[in-house]
């Protein structure tokens, strides 16, 4: 049976000692297990966010299993702190009740940024070093946690995205695989010009070869963006001055960029460009550039 008071230090200092060696003991060796489990934790972390990377492992991959090492060191630091106050088991069971439903509701966002980080890192609509487009924001996607997509965007700025506004966006990957690419293109123009087929494949084939020669694997970029003009403008003069500058960008990118007619809205005609490159950075540098030359004499008039 434990002891109540403690005895006279001066009749037995041992005893007395050992008494308030009781009563701190537990908690020394409850602050004394609680930095091991931290060192252990940091050390194990960050070894295995190397070890993943070094091996190759995406970054989104690897921060999603640093993740689950930290919720397996949560729990354990959760059952080490239950077991020690055992004896208040069924008050810490009602006061966490209480705690995690006032929790729940004051981070229900980022309960829900979890769930849809999970739904991003499963479906993978898109990859780190990918251009997107995520509603009407766009850049390059530099992580993917569970909780935030980190974007760069075209003023070079990072935004961080919460993974409940991807899931609820439309998004646009601008990744292409080139031979699906030209291959898709090369059914079409057989489609569309029956009676030039021999022509049209080996242009085509032309075409894939350059695009072969100028970049290191089948991955690309092909960019979209509109260019509203207005009726009152000289549409004929407009698509001379279209044509010049394709012309004179097919030496940036990596073949002639290609519009269309995409729209018509009110009094205006809206025409749709697109071009290719091998590197998404290309995109944020040379984007800007291209549009003010395609529009270079209409702001003149």
């Amino acid at each position: 049976m434990m002891q109540d008071t403690p005895p006279d230090f001066l009749v037995d200092p041992i005893a007395y000692l050992q008494f308030y060696w009781n009563q701190i003991s537990p908690y020394v060796f409850l602050i004394a297990a609680l930095v091991i489990i931290g060192i252990v934790y940091i050390v194990v972390t960050r070894v295995a966010k190397r070890s993943l990377l070094s091996v190759g492992m995406g970054q989104e991959a690897a921060t999603s299993i640093v993740l689950i090492l930290r919720l397996i060191f949560f729990i354990v630091f959760v059952m080490l702190l239950v077991s020690f106050f055992e004896a208040s088991y069924a008050a810490i069971l009602s006061v966490s009740a209480i705690f995690g439903t006032a929790l729940g509701l004051a981070f229900s966002t980022a309960l829900s940024n979890i769930v849809s980080g999970l739904y991003v890192l499963a479906a993978r609509p898109f990859r780190v070093g990918d251009y997107v487009r995520i509603g009407i924001m766009e850049g390059i996607v530099r992580e993917i946690t569970l909780n935030y997509t980190r974007v760069l965007l075209p003023d070079e700025t990072i935004q961080l995205v919460p993974n409940s506004k991807v899931v609820s966006s439309e998004v646009t990957n601008f990744r292409i695989d080139l031979s699906k690419y030209v291959e898709a293109k090369e059914e079409a123009a057989i489609r569309d010009r029956d009676d030039a087929r021999h022509s049209y494949r080996e242009t085509l084939d032309d075409a894939w070869q350059q695009l072969k020669m100028l970049t290191t694997g089948e991955v690309a970029y092909r960019y979209t963006f509109d260019l509203t003009i207005h009726m009152n403008y000289d549409h004929r003069t407009m698509l001379q001055k279209f044509d010049s500058v394709c012309e004179e960008w097919s030496q940036i990118f990596l073949t002639r960029p290609e519009y269309i007619v995409w729209n018509k809205p009110s009094a205006a005609i809206t025409y749709r460009f697109s071009y290719i490159v091998s590197n998404p950075m290309v995109i944020i540098k040379k984007s800007s550039d291209f549009m003010k030359a395609l529009l270079a004499d209409y702001y003149e008039s």
